[in-house]
């Protein structure tokens, strides 16, 4: 799998194992493994730069503590994102049924504190595929929203797909990730996400979503979502929003 992600062109890779409960002892495995990981790739000579995140759920990021700012919660930050042991990014997973009340809540409280909030895979969620609007709130209040190419696998591919384009004609998204659970070449690689998507969407477009906003993001600085074409400037909420999908255009 590294060989092929070297081979695609990628060069650094967050690591986002899920994280269902606060563990210590979990955390503390995570990036044992970590360690060993680096020293196998510098031993094949494989050149990929390597961090620890999680990909923790709303309950487990409520649970480390909204009001402490560099206690359990700053554990579950993505390496290398937080300046002076405080804020940093937060990889929340968006739940695959239903919508949590305190979900906008929880963005706004993390992004006043200096965190920046991931939502994961948003396009899987059944509300979302209903009405990806309830995605708005988080949005403005300071969310970054991550599509994952698993979703446009045979796995997921019907309504997750359709959330995805749309989430993707509206702008929304800020990042577009893999989501390497196995060694199934559409989960683990962007390379068939981006030969499916090249024919529809700017190349600009792509590179911001894969490389430009992936690579801010790690600095520890907050993307804007890149436009699509034809998109409007943004409606009365102020999010930006697409005239009409691009894949049912002409």
């Amino acid at each position: 799998m590294v060989r092929d992600a070297v081979a695609a062109g990628t060069t650094e890779v967050v690591c986002t194992p899920h994280l269902y409960e606060y563990d210590v002892g979990l955390l503390q495995r995570a990036r044992e493994a970590v360690t060993t990981f680096r020293a196998a790739l510098a031993s094949e000579g494989l050149d990929l730069a390597i961090r620890l995140g999680f990909e923790a759920t709303l309950e487990v990021v409520t649970a480390a503590g909204l009001e402490d700012d560099s206690g359990p919660l700053q554990s579950l930050v993505v390496e290398g994102t937080s300046a002076d042991g405080s804020g940093g990014v937060l990889i929340i997973e968006v739940p695959f049924h239903g919508w949590p009340v305190y979900f906008e809540d929880t963005v706004f409280r993390l992004s006043t504190r200096g965190f920046i909030p991931v939502l994961a895979h948003p396009e899987r969620n059944d509300r979302v595929q209903v009405d990806p609007g309830v995605l708005s709130p988080c949005l403005e209040a300071g969310a970054v929203l991550q599509g994952t190419a698993g979703s446009l696998s045979a796995l997921f591919r019907r309504d997750s797909a359709r959330a995805f384009h749309e989430l993707l004609a509206r702008g929304w998204y800020s990042l577009l990730a893999s989501d390497a659970h196995a060694d199934t070449e559409y989960t683990y690689s962007l390379a068939p996400l981006l030969a499916e998507l090249v024919s529809r969407v700017p190349v600009p477009t792509l590179d911001a979503l894969v490389h430009e906003n992936p690579r801010q993001l790690l600095a520890g600085e907050r993307p804007r979502p890149p436009r699509m074409a034809g998109q409007s400037s943004g409606d009365r909420s102020g999010r930006p929003r697409a005239r009409l999908p691009w894949w049912k255009r002409r």
